[in-house]
Order: structure tokens, then sequence, then C-alpha cells
């Protein structure tokens, strides 16, 4: 195989392309986050198995992992499993942080307490929140700060994101780029779909409060 299509693989898996093959149910890549700080990180896309050999796409995995473990350090990154089936694969990875998330995917990505986003940068007083119940939130309206949590993180068109937490989901963003979809999935997960078709490249931030 040739070189060139691989790194092109790899470069699309690890940059978080869902997609489905053969007719089968559609998966969704997704990211979890742990109590501890952890993110678990499962990645899902669809190629036709022509494009690599057997076992290829697993050793492309391995050394961009071991590359970035090499500069951040050995518990950085985990590979978990690449699972190729029928031209889909599915890629499964532990980060030690948001900010190892965040350097391995070249994608934002912040979790942490609600009042210290503005300080890492993150300004929240013009965000348009709203409940699961459609009911609409400002920041400054927000009871029990310190007691909140947040996720803030970027997707690109044409991507499509689950995104688990450990406690219960509050608040989503309205967002003010129409063709980006947050919506609640479940007590304790967000769905964010950014449809294919956009003019822009520009990733696009979602945020998500949660206890």
């Amino acid at each position: 195989m040739r070189k060139g299509k691989a790194a092109l693989l790899i470069l699309a898996v690890f940059l978080g392309l869902a997609g489905c093959g053969n007719g089968e149910a559609r998966e969704v890549s997704s990211i979890s986050i742990g109590k501890d700080g952890a993110i678990a990180h499962k990645i899902v896309g669809g190629f036709e198995q022509s494009y690599y050999e057997e076992g290829e796409l697993t050793k492309l995995a391995e050394d961009r992992v071991a590359e970035y473990c090499a500069d951040y350090g050995d518990e950085s990154v985990k590979l978990e499993s690449v699972e190729e089936k029928n031209g889909n694969v599915t890629i499964r990875l532990q980060y030690a942080t948001d900010r190892d998330y965040s350097s391995f995917n070249h994608r934002e990505l912040y979790v942490g307490p609600l009042t210290e986003a503005e300080v890492q940068g993150y300004p929240l007083e013009g965000v348009a929140f709203v409940s699961a119940d459609g009911k609409p939130m400002e920041i400054g309206y927000m009871e029990e700060q310190d007691q909140k949590k947040i996720v803030i993180i970027a997707t690109k068109p044409s991507e499509e994101l689950l995104v688990n937490t450990y406690g219960k989901v509050l608040y989503i963003n309205q967002s003010a780029d129409s063709s980006l979809d947050v919506s609640f999935s479940g007590k304790n997960g967000v769905l964010i779909s950014y449809p294919e078709g956009d003019d822009t490249d520009e990733s696009a931030l979602s945020y998500i409060v949660f206890e």
C-alpha cells in the first residue's frame, strides 16, 4: 500500500470524521468525560477496505500515539483498540486530560469548573443557554455556579459527536450558527451535529453545563 494513502486515512480517522459503511446502522464518534479528568474517545469511520492492508491502520495508530507520548509522557494517550470490519473502523483511545485530547487531535476542548472557564479564555456572557425543558438561561442567572462544570468543545463541518458527561447535563448552548445542532441525548449526553455542505471549514464551539 502507498504510505500517502495510509497517512491520509489515519489523519481522517483521528480528526473524527464519523461515518458508516455497507448499509449497517450508523455509529457516531463520542467522547466520555471521566470524573478523574480522563477522556475516553471512540472514533468511528467508514472506509473502503481496498485503501489499506489488514493491520496497517493499527500500526499507523500505534506510531501516532507513540510519537505523541514521546513528547508529552507515556501516560498522556493510550491506544485501547483498533477494529476493522467490512470497511468500518473503530478506534478507542484514552487521554489523561482534556489538554491531551486537544493537543493530540488539534481540537479545542476544555473541561473544568464553570467559574474557571472565563479565566481560561472562554467568555460566557454572550452564550445563550437552554435547559432540557427548553427554558432559556444566561450565565449570570445560573445558581450555585461553583458547583457546576462545563465542557467546551470544537467541531468542524461534516462532523457528528456524542459527548457523555459523568454528571447530569443541565444546560447546552443555543448556537448562533444555525447549521450547528446541539441537542440533549439522555440524562448525561449531548449530541453535536455540524452538517455537511457548509461553505466554511471553521470550527464551532459547543458549551455543555453539567453537575
